[in-house]
C-alpha cells in the first residue's frame, strides 16, 4: 500500500512524462501506428540516401581512406609534444579542431549510421545513439567553455600585498566541522590553522561528536571548542549553529582532514576588497593516493581521482561565473552569508547550494586555481563509492529544492547551462550499464550501427584518436582517457543505484561522513560492491566466447556484410580488460597504519650516543623519519669536525635514540629499524610527539611550506596508460597471491608471531 506521505516532486514527473512518452512513441511503432510508422519510414530514407558529404568518398589511391585518421594522430601528437603547456592561441586551434570532428562524428551517426532494417533493430539503434549524445554533451559543452578560460593567481598576487602591509585585514574566523574524525587527523589540521600566517583569525573545532576527548584535545592547543546538543542538518546545521557563537568579518572553513598552507589567508583575504565578492573556494589538493591507483599499484603514475575537478572543470566554470563551492578550503563573507539564512541545509551538498544561492542573490562566487590545502583521500573503494553516491545524491537534489540552480531566480542562462551541465553528468552512470551489454545486441542478429568498415575508418576513428589524444591535455594532464574510464566502471553500478533512489525519494538518505584515518593489515575484496560487474564480466566472456564460435562455424550472417565483426570483437575484448581492472581496483592491498610517508632531500645533523654526524633525511611522515649515514661520514665532537668510519657494532648494538636538528626543526626519537646498504646506514626513527612545540614544526615542514611532494604530478600518457593498465592487469593478482602466501607463511611460524612490544624495543635489528 502506498504511503500516504509519499509524494512525487515535480522533477520527478517530469522526468517520468518524458520516459512515458518516448515508451508511447515506440510503442506505436512496434504496433503499426500510422502516423508514427509515418515518421519513423521518413528517417529511414534519409538514413539511406544521405549527404553527400557524409558518404565515404571513392577514392582513387585506397591510402586515401585513411588520411583523416592520420591527420587526427599527427595533430595529437602536435598537441602533447610541440603545444605542452596551454595559452588562449594552442587551446582555440584544439577546441576548434576537436568541436568540428565531434560535430562530424554526430552528423554521421545522425543521418546515415541508424539502422531501420526492422522495429526492433531501429529501437534499439535510436537508443544507442541517443545514449551517445548524451554522452558526447559534456565534452561538447566544456570544450566550447574553455575558449574564455580565466585564471586568478595574477589578482592573487596583487592583492597579497595589500594584506601583508597592512591595508586590508578583516578579522576571520576558522571553522573547523567534525563528527568522528580520528584523534590524530583533527590534532593535525587545528595546529596547520592556527600556524596560518594572519593576525586577525580565530580557529574553532565544531565537534558535532561531542567527545569528550577532543574537547580535552581543544584545550590543550589552546583552540576554541563548540559543540551541540543535537546533530540536526549534520554538517551544514554544524556550521550554522557556530555562526552563531563567532563574529568574524570572513569563515573559513577546512573539513577536519584538510591541512592549509601557512600563506592561505594572505593568498586569499585581499579578493574581499571586491564588496560583491560573497564566496572564494581553493584548489583542493591530496596528500594520500585515491584507493583505485593504490589498490592498482599506479599511485606514482596518475594524480588523484578529484585533481580534475580542481585543475579543470572548475575553472571552466569559474569563467563563465559557476564555480562551485565544495565544502572545504574556502571563505565566505558572513554579512552576505547571513543574508541568505546562513549554509543551505535541505540537501547533502550544503556547499554546492549555498553557493548557488549567493550567486542567485547576485552576488560572486570565485574560485582560486592555486593549492593552498590537502586533504585525505578516500581510504578504502566502499568509501570512495559512498563519497561519490553522497555527492551524486546531493547534487541532482537540485532539481526537488528552492535552490534549484535551473529554477531558481538571479542567474543567467550560462550559469544555468554550466550547472545543468554538472547535473546530467550524473546520469550517465545508468546509461554506461547499457553499453556493457551492447555486444549481446550483435551476437542476436541486432545491428543498432549500420555502418561498413571504411565508414569506420573514415568517420569514426578519426574522431575517437583526437578525442582520447587531446583528453588529458585539455584537462591540464589532471587525467588520462583510460583511466578516467576505470574510474567510471568502478562506482557505475553504485552510482547508477543512488541516482534512481534519489529520483525516487530525493531525501531519503542521510549525510554519512567518508570513513578516514582506517587501517586495514590485509587484502579485502567487497563482494557486495564488485557482484554487478562480475555478473557483467561472466555476460560479456559467454558473449565473446559465443562470437568466436559463429567465427569458427562461419555463421556471422549480416555482421560480416555490415562490417560490424570488427567493431564487436573490439567492444567486448575492452568491455572484459576495462572491467577486470576495475574488480581488481576493488580489492583494497592492506594499510597497517595511518600515516602517509613523504620523500624529502634534506641535509640534517644526527645525535646518536653523544656523537653527531652529517646525514640526509630522506623520508618523512607525522609520526616518524628515515635519516641516511654514510659510512665515512663527518663526525662532530666537542664543536670539532673529523671525518672517520660510522662504528657498525655501536649503532646496532646501543644506539636507540636519536636527535634530528636541521633548520626550524629539532626532533627527538627511537632507533627501531637499521638498514645495512652498500654505502650506508639507513636509520628508521618513530619520532616523540607528545612535546606540542616540536610537533607544531613537525607538521609546518611536512604539510604547511610551499614545496609540497604531492602537487605537480601530471597523468601518464595515453600509450603510457595503457601500458601501465595492461601491466597492473597481471601484476595485481600475483601481488595479491604472493601476500597471501606470506600472511599464511607468517601465521605458521610461532617465533614471529609470539615476539611481544617489549622484546622488539630491546635493540634496533640491523637488516642486510
Amino acid at each position: 500500500m502506498l504511503n500516504k506521505n509519499y509524494r512525487i516532486y515535480p522533477a520527478t514527473r517530469i522526468i517520468l512524462t518524458i520516459l512515458i512518452i518516448i515508451g508511447s512513441i515506440f510503442t506505436g511503432w512496434l504496433i503499426g501506428e500510422d502516423t508514427i510508422s509515418l515518421f519513423f519510414d521518413n528517417i529511414a530514407t534519409i538514413q539511406n540516401n544521405p549527404p553527400l558529404w557524409l558518404v565515404v568518398p571513392n577514392f582513387k589511391v585506397d591510402y586515401l581512406l585513411y588520411l583523416p585518421a592520420i591527420l587526427s594522430i599527427v595533430f595529437t601528437i602536435i598537441v602533447n609534444s610541440v603545444f605542452k603547456k596551454q595559452n588562449k592561441i594552442k587551446r582555440f586551434i584544439t577546441v576548434i579542431i576537436l568541436t568540428f570532428m565531434m560535430i562530424r562524428y554526430i552528423l554521421w551517426r545522425s543521418l546515415s549510421s541508424l539502422n531501420f532494417d526492422d522495429k526492433v533493430t531501429g529501437i534499439c539503434s535510436i537508443l544507442l545513439w541517443g545514449i551517445e549524445l548524451f554522452f558526447v554533451f559534456s565534452p561538447l559543452l566544456q570544450n566550447l567553455m574553455m575558449l574564455g578560460l580565466k585564471f586568478r593567481n595574477r589578482e592573487a598576487n596583487r592583492f597579497r600585498q595589500i594584506v601583508m602591509d597592512g591595508s586590508y585585514q578583516p578579522t576571520v574566523d576558522i571553522l573547523i566541522p567534525t563528527y568522528n574524525e580520528p584523534y590524530d587527523i583533527i590534532k593535525k589540521t587545528i595546529v596547520s590553522c592556527q600556524g596560518i600566517n594572519y593576525q586577525r583569525k580565530k580557529v574553532y573545532l565544531l565537534d558535532d561528536g561531542d567527545r569528550q576527548e577532543i574537547a580535552q584535545l581543544a584545550y590543550e592547543l589552546g583552540c576554541n571548542y563548540i559543540t551541540r546538543a543535537d546533530n540536526f542538518h549534520a554538517k551544514a546545521g554544524n556550521l550554522n549553529n557556530a555562526l552563531q557563537h563567532t563574529d568574524g568579518e570572513l569563515i573559513a572553513v577546512f573539513d577536519a582532514d584538510f591541512i592549509p598552507q601557512e600563506s592561505f589567508l594572505i593568498r586569499t583575504v585581499g579578493f574581499f576588497q571586491k564588496q560583491k565578492l560573497a564566496l572564494l573556494q581553493t584548489y583542493q589538493s591530496f596528500y594520500s593516493p585515491d584507493p583505485v591507483t593504490r589498490n592498482l599499484g599506479l599511485e606514482n603514475s596518475f594524480p588523484p581521482d578529484v585533481e580534475i575537478f580542481s585543475r579543470h572543470y572548475q575553472v571552466v566554470r569559474d569563467s563563465w561565473h559557476s564555480a562551485l563551492c565544495y565544502g572545504s578550503s574556502f571563505l565566505v563573507r558572513r554579512s552576505h552569508l547571513m543574508e541568505i539564512g546562513g549554509f543551505c541545509q535541505n540537501s547533502l551538498s550544503e556547499d554546492y547550494h549555498t553557493g548557488v544561492k549567493l550567486s542567485a542573490q547576485g552576488y560572486e562566487v570565485a574560485y582560486l586555481n592555486e593549492s593552498l590545502s590537502a586533504g585525505l583521500s578516500a581510504e578504502n573503494i566502499f568509501g570512495h563509492i559512498r563519497q561519490r553516491q553522497r555527492w551524486a545524491r546531493g547534487t541532482i537534489q537540485s532539481l526537488f529544492i528552492a535552490e534549484n540552480p535551473l529554477t531558481i531566480r538571479g542567474l543567467n542562462f550560462w550559469q544555468r547551462l554550466a550547472h545543468f551541465e554538472g547535473i546530467i553528468q550524473w546520469f550517465t552512470s545508468p546509461l554506461r550499464i547499457v553499453i556493457f551489454f551492447l555486444p549481446l545486441l550483435y551476437t542476436a542478429g541486432i545491428i543498432p550501427i549500420e555502418a561498413s568498415l571504411s565508414e569506420i575508418v573514415y568517420f569514426v576513428v578519426p574522431y575517437y584518436c583526437l578525442q582520447v589524444g587531446t583528453f588529458a591535455w585539455l584537462n591540464f594532464r589532471s587525467r588520462s582517457a583510460m583511466i578516467s574510464e576505470v574510474y567510471n566502471i568502478v562506482t557505475t553500478f553504485p552510482v547508477a543505484w543512488e541516482v534512481i533512489q534519489t529520483l525516487i525519494t530525493p531525501f531519503g538518505s542521510i549525510f554519512k561522513v567518508t570513513p578516514k584515518g582506517t587501517k586495514c593489515d590485509r587484502y579485502y575484496f567487497n563482494w557486495s560492491l564488485a557482484s554487478p560487474l562480475c555478473f557483467v564480466l561472466g555476460v560479456n566472456v559467454v558473449n565473446l566466447i559465443s562470437i568466436i564460435g559463429l567465427i569458427l562455424r562461419e555463421s556471422l550472417g549480416e555482421l560480416n556484410s555490415a562490417g560490424g565483426i570488427g567493431l564487436i570483437l573490439f567492444w567486448n575484448v575492452y568491455n572484459l580488460m576495462i572491467i577486470s581492472l576495475s574488480l581488481w581496483a576493488m580489492l583494497d592491498i592492506p594499510k597497517p597504519n595511518n600515516y602517509e610517508w613523504f620523500n624529502i632531500c634534506e641535509g640534517v645533523r644526527v645525535v646518536i650516543d653523544e656523537h653527531i654526524y652529517q646525514g640526509m633525511m630522506t623520508k618523512i611522515c607525522d609520526v616518524g623519519a628515515l635519516v641516511e649515514l654514510d659510512y665515512l661520514s663527518s663526525n662532530l665532537v666537542n664543536g670539532k669536525q673529523i671525518t672517520g668510519e660510522v662504528n657498525q657494532n655501536q649503532l646496532s648494538i646501543n644506539s636507540e635514540k636519536m636527535e634530528i636538528i636541521a633548520q626550524n626543526l629539532y626532533l627527538e626519537g627511537e632507533v627501531t629499524e637499521i638498514k645495512k646498504t652498500k654505502n650506508s646506514y639507513q636509520f628508521k626513527v618513530i619520532l616523540e610527539t607528545t612535546n606540542i612545540h616540536r610537533y607544531r614544526q613537525l607538521i609546518a615542514r611536512i604539510y604547511c611550506l610551499n614545496n609540497h611532494p604531492w602537487l605537480g604530478l601530471n597523468t601518464a600518457s595515453e600509450w603510457q596508460t595503457i601500458y601501465l593498465l595492461f601491466k597492473s592487469l597481471i601484476i595485481t593478482p600475483w601481488r595479491w597471491l604472493s601476500y597471501s602466501f606470506y600472511q599464511r607463511k607468517s601465521l605458521s611460524n610461532p617465533i614471529s608471531s609470539d615476539v611481544t612490544n617489549d622484546d622488539k624495543k630491546e635493540s634496533p635489528s640491523v637488516i642486510n
